[in-house]
């Protein structure tokens, strides 16, 4: 076990190294490659072990780790040949942590989930705060739409807010927001790990990976301005959107059905 624990961790260590690169823009690159490096090191060593006791490969859970350790090889390889790839490397890291964690199932499987597990409580402490800057970022987002159109138009309400005071909340939201989906989604499949049901096909999940993914995009695009400040608002909002949809009708599967 503590053989993948170690595993996740460089690669959430090369996760965090890649947004510092990002956000800082400080060379952290090196760092990061040393961190893959180490993740696959760790992994491979316990392939190895259980190669050797023949339980290599004996479920679903141990294909998708195997694939997404096979993926942040694959990354760090062209990662050293094509240094243009680094501006994704948040993603591709966090992915390869993501399908790691899938050998730690058994670890947690037929033990007796509760309320009060610290897992379950960081996953639902950090999934309302999660959509709460979903729905901050999207209402000031509107805001600055409207805000944006006043000022091309030349008229100004009795509520008109500056539009610098809009643009810091909707960056701050929209940052914010993918720093608790990601720690929601860590924690959230830690916690399905308790139910003896396929999490891969869980609604739940696939939303909020997929929400995670939108944002991902929203954030990077903001960091590197590659659209319009009004195309981010807009997918902004639509994203608060799409958030309030899935709370309303989406439950997870792996505990309600």
């Amino acid at each position: 076990m503590i053989l993948y624990i170690f595993n996740i961790l460089f690669y959430l260590m090369a996760f965090i190294s890649f947004l510092i690169y990002i956000l800082k823009a400080k060379n952290t690159i090196k760092y990061s490659l040393i961190f893959i490096m180490l993740g696959n090191l760790f992994y491979l060593i316990k392939l190895i072990l259980n190669v050797r006791s023949g339980v290599a490969f004996s479920n679903i859970d141990a294909i998708v780790a195997f694939s997404g350790n096979i993926i942040m090889l694959f990354y760090g390889i062209l990662l050293t040949k094509f240094r243009n790839l680094e501006n994704i490397g948040f993603i591709i890291s966090f992915i390869g942590a993501l399908f790691s964690m899938a050998n730690l199932r058994n670890v947690f499987l037929h033990q007796q989930p509760s309320l009060l597990n610290p897992i379950f409580l960081i996953h639902i402490i950090s999934a309302g705060l999660s959509y709460s800057f979903i729905m901050l970022g999207g209402i000031f987002s509107l805001l600055k739409l409207i805000s944006e159109k006043q000022i091309k138009q030349k008229k100004f309400s009795k509520t008109y807010v500056p539009i610098y005071t809009l643009i810091f909340i909707e960056k701050l939201s929209i940052n914010m927001s993918f720093i608790f989906l990601t720690i929601t989604i860590l924690f959230g499949v830690m916690w399905s790990f308790y139910y003896d049901k396929s999490l891969y096909l869980d609604p739940k999940i696939m939303v909020i990976s997929f929400l995670w993914f939108y944002y991902a995009i929203l954030v990077h695009t903001y960091i590197f301005k590659s659209s319009k400040p009004t195309t981010i608002s807009v997918l902004s909002a639509l994203g608060s959107t799409i958030t309030v949809i899935s709370v309303i009708f989406i439950k997870h599967s792996i505990i309600t059905g």
